[in-house]
């Protein structure tokens, strides 16, 4: 398989999961919060928070999940250009190490708050749970492949001058 053809394939990688998390934010996250707010009967509060603002800083904070595929664009632009190992694409990776980061931080402190409020929906904490370790791996492989495509750039570099 070629530069242009993985380029290709790994953009259609980006659009799937872009119209995922999409569909996931339109259909999955207002569903969830109905079942779960149903689950409050008689707490009025937990009822709001999680029919209403839960659902709510789930859709804000996929915003970085968007630029992050924005980012992944770019960098499998890069790649069908034969460019893969360049400065550009290591900040891409870290930028996007970053989101993950700030998410999964957003994350864990919302998990948080929501486990104080006390007893849950068996399905809360076991999503909470899902959503941190998935932003973590994210964060780890991004910071890793960004430390490592930084060096790959740097000797591409210095082979370039030698030649």
């Amino acid at each position: 398989m070629g530069q242009k053809e993985l380029s290709v394939l790994l953009k259609v990688v980006v659009i799937v999961l872009g119209v995922f998390l999409l569909a996931v934010l339109i259909f999955f996250v207002p569903l969830l919060g109905k079942t779960v707010s149903a689950y409050y009967e008689d707490a009025p509060v937990q009822r709001v928070i999680f029919g209403a603002v839960i659902p709510g800083i789930v859709a804000v904070s996929s915003l970085p999940g968007f630029v992050a595929l924005g980012l992944a664009w770019a960098i499998f632009t890069e790649i069908g250009r034969n460019n893969s190992f360049c400065e550009a694409n290591a900040k891409r990776l870290r930028l996007i190490s970053r989101l993950a980061l700030g998410d999964t931080c957003v994350y864990v402190v919302l998990a948080v708050a929501v486990l104080a409020l006390g007893p849950q929906h068996p399905s809360v904490p076991l999503i909470f749970v899902a959503v941190t370790l998935f932003g973590a791996a994210v964060t780890v492989v991004c910071a890793a492949l960004s430390h490592l495509t930084k060096k790959a750039a740097d000797l591409k570099s210095d082979s370039d001058l030698t030649i």
